[in-house]
């Protein structure tokens, strides 16, 4: 690609984009837009009618420094504890170049609330950074972090198993390994960062439910397009954003809270998801 819409002219453009947006009052609301909320509902196979209504809040690609800040963690944080979830998931990139920051996301998020427990798996950045300092900030704040394993999280109303897979840059998902104790009747839930894992998870015959990040939702989608000459991030080219059903898994592919690259979100505003589980047997009821 040459000329005008050649991707490096496209990146110089959008840096002065992003430099611009500093002294620009209307151009730094489109750099940091408004957090949202999205309340989804989704079936999860083998979900038990009294699970129903089951809710988790899902965090992801938090991206603590250069470009987020900790009150920008903050928000999320308190956006997510007054939903009042059951359980909450954080689906990694909790640092972006360096694992410094580490301490001061895992005390942001230790303020997270839920009776059933908050959660982490890691994103490529958080290996690229640190993996060790990033695991070991989150369990000292009380936050256990699934590496290719799988927890059983019981509730008063049943069971629901939560599974945690490493980044897909690290290593290809081993998924008879990591399910060798989970029962196809079992509901599930996976964490795992990158979503076109999915192609992978759902080979292998799995029916649950995915979530994932990773893309940021393209970070820079300009009528619903990206722009020319900018790829999507490796492992999340397939599923960018919102619902998809991939075989027998249900996924969702969360926009995240960060930046990566360029200070720049437009089009993609950052979210907390709130997903509320579905039992299969009282949809055909």
């Amino acid at each position: 690609m040459t000329g005008r819409y050649s991707r490096r002219n496209i990146l110089r453009q959008l840096t002065v984009l992003a430099a611009a947006a500093s002294t620009s009052p209307a151009l730094a609301r489109e750099r940091k837009p408004k957090l949202m909320i999205e309340r989804v509902e989704i079936q999860v196979p083998g979900l038990p009618p009294a699970l129903d209504g089951f809710r988790l809040a899902q965090l992801s690609d938090l991206h603590l420094e250069p470009f987020t800040t900790e009150e920008d963690i903050l928000q999320s944080v308190q956006m997510c504890n007054a939903l009042k979830p059951d359980m909450i998931a954080l689906t990694g990139d909790f640092v972006t170049h360096t694992a410094r920051p580490a301490p001061k996301v895992a005390e942001l998020l230790g303020q997270l609330e839920a009776p059933y427990g908050v959660y982490a798996s890691l994103g490529n950045h958080d290996f690229q950074s640190g993996a060790p300092e990033v695991i070991h900030a989150l369990t000292e704040r009380g936050i256990p972090v699934l590496r290719n394993e799988t927890r059983r999280i019981r509730t008063d109303k049943g069971t629901l198993v939560l599974g945690g897979f490493d980044s897909r840059y690290v290593s290809t998902p081993d998924v008879r390994k990591t399910l060798q104790e989970w029962k196809q009747s079992q509901p599930l839930v996976l964490m795992m960062h990158e979503p076109d894992a999915a192609d992978v998870i759902a080979e292998a015959g799995v029916k649950a439910l995915q979530i994932s990040g990773h893309t940021h939702g393209g970070q820079l989608v300009f009528r619903g397009k990206e722009p020319m000459g900018l790829r999507r991030a490796k492992f999340g080219k397939k599923y960018l954003a919102g619902r998809y059903q991939v075989g027998g898994l249900q996924m969702y592919v969360n926009r995240g809270i960060g930046c990566v690259g360029i200070p720049l979100r437009i089009g993609c505003p950052p979210e907390v998801t709130e997903l509320t589980l579905r039992s299969p047997e009282l949809a055909r009821a």
